[in-house]
């Protein structure tokens, strides 16, 4: 599977890259095309791990949430990296850096609550 997502890539690198020479205005297509290719490719690897990790989520419903808050800040960690990734690409680079602080801040958002059940257990151990 890894090959095939390497002879994508690079191909349509290379053909963008061609095509940049030749006609700048189209290469943006072809790496268009070159992302929809490795996409679909991606999908059927994407459908496998969301089963995978549904099936986790339901195995630790009894770790107060612990488990949950981790997938979905891998979640919103993974989803931020590929904003500001294609923000860059597009020159944009101080949005770019603005996604990922929004990414940061939204992990530290969900971190908070198991921040505060950390801390209720270290006070309660330190009161005895």
């Amino acid at each position: 599977m890894i090959w095939k997502l390497v002879a994508a890539a690079v191909t349509a690198a290379m053909a963008a890259l061609v095509v940049r020479q030749i006609k700048p205005e189209f290469a943006v297509f072809v790496q268009l095309g070159g992302v929809v290719a490795v996409g679909l490719l991606l999908l059927s690897v994407l459908q496998e791990l969301l089963a995978a990790v549904e099936g986790m989520l339901r195995f630790a419903e009894g770790t107060g949430g612990s488990f949950t808050m981790l997938a979905k800040a891998l979640g919103v960690t993974i989803t931020t990296q590929i904003a500001a990734d294609v923000c860059r690409d597009s020159g944009s680079a101080s949005l770019a850096n603005l996604v990922e602080l929004g990414g940061r801040l939204l992990v530290l958002a969900l971190a908070l609550p198991l921040l505060k059940s950390v801390t209720e257990l270290a006070i309660g151990l330190i009161r005895g």
